[in-house]
């Protein structure tokens, strides 16, 4: 006949027990997490190539398109990133009336970016870009309640990356600072700091130089404005970033001639 379990034996096999579910339990988490980032989308590729051909709008509207099927397919933040940027991108070459709505679009996936990866600097950094465009197209005066939420956007990103975008928090801290009145917190100087701060990160970038002779021009320090300007003309293009400095460039001429009637008057 079979001796009847002791107490201690039963409690150790319910201790063994134990760890054995509890083991399971540690495999099954392990397992979820490692599944917790959807695969990438197959035709994302072709979402790529459409994206590069970024001064044919009609493409750049399919590779929207193609974006917003493959985040159906698949939601992942690297593709809610992209999305805030091109929506950024058509508001940026669209009509006055359509821009608010197309900057409340890239508004939209990049919060959504930020909820699939809140400490991710794509959602954080194309959330105040288009932040700042909506409030430009409605009015600086009528957005200063945006104000905040960009700047708190950006301080976000130099804390994880500074350098995202070639510098683009700075960047983008010393337009705010350019394009707010100076009762909001704007001011010149804030601006040229930020935008020297950008360059450091990046020095070769045609759009941080013409924001800083921008500001350089508004506190009448032609000399200076010259030199960016100068630096925009004598720089190639980066490969990837031809549209902006062709549009770049052409800005730098303007401005230079502007300059250059000021000094001779």
């Amino acid at each position: 006949m079979a001796l009847p379990a002791s107490p201690l034996s039963s409690h150790k096999s319910a201790i063994l027990s134990a760890l054995l579910i509890l083991s399971i339990s540690f495999v099954n988490i392990s397992v979820c997490f490692s599944q917790a980032a959807p695969p990438v989308s197959p035709g994302i590729e072709k979402c790529h190539e459409l994206a590069r051909n970024r001064t044919d709008m009609a493409l750049y509207r399919e590779a929207i398109q193609c974006y917003e099927q493959s985040f159906a397919a698949a939601p992942r933040e690297d593709t809610a990133v992209k999305l805030g940027k091109c929506y950024y991108w058509l508001g940026t070459h669209a009509a006055k009336d359509k821009q608010i709505d197309l900057f409340q679009k890239g508004i939209d996936w990049s919060k959504k970016a930020i909820i699939l990866n809140p400490k991710g600097t794509g959602g954080h950094f194309w959330l105040g870009v288009n932040n700042s465009k909506y409030g430009e197209a409605r009015g600086i005066l009528k957005s200063l309640f945006l104000v905040g939420s960009i700047i708190d956007s950006m301080q976000q990103v130099i804390a994880i990356d500074p350098a995202y975008e070639h510098g683009g928090p700075y960047r983008v801290l010393g337009r705010v600072y350019f394009k707010l009145p100076r009762f909001a917190g704007g001011g010149i100087n804030k601006s040229i700091e930020n935008l020297k701060k950008s360059l450091e990160y990046a020095p070769n970038i045609s759009t941080t130089h013409l924001f800083l002779a921008e500001s350089y021009t508004a506190q009448k320090d032609y000399q200076s404005a010259q030199q960016e300007l100068n630096i925009i003309l004598s720089t190639p293009a980066i490969p990837g970033l031809e549209p902006e400095f062709t549009a770049d460039k052409e800005e730098a001429r303007r401005l230079r001639a502007e300059i250059n009637k000021k000094l001779e008057d």
